[in-house]
């Protein structure tokens, strides 16, 4: 092997490497945006989460029988019909 073909083989060599880095670099911030996405989101859904604990538990506490009609099919028949 001459030297020239050594010093050509090296450089490829540290070519597939800087390549091989730079890829590494935006997986890294690739993953890291990506974790910060599902941490927001998850926020979101614990939020979201209580807030419908919430509605469940002043739809529970509430008395919805009041003025409400029971629902009869055989008289309550819709307009199309």
């Amino acid at each position: 092997m001459t030297k020239q073909s050594i010093i050509d083989d090296q450089a490829s060599f540290s070519a597939l490497i800087e390549d091989l880095q730079v890829r590494i670099a935006f997986l890294d911030d690739l993953v890291d945006q990506l974790n910060d996405q599902v941490a927001k989101q998850n926020q979101e859904i614990t939020d979201l989460n209580k807030k419908m604990q919430l509605l469940y538990t002043r739809i529970e506490s509430a008395d919805l029988s009041d003025g409400i009609a029971p629902f009869d099919p055989l008289t309550n028949v819709p307009p199309h019909y």
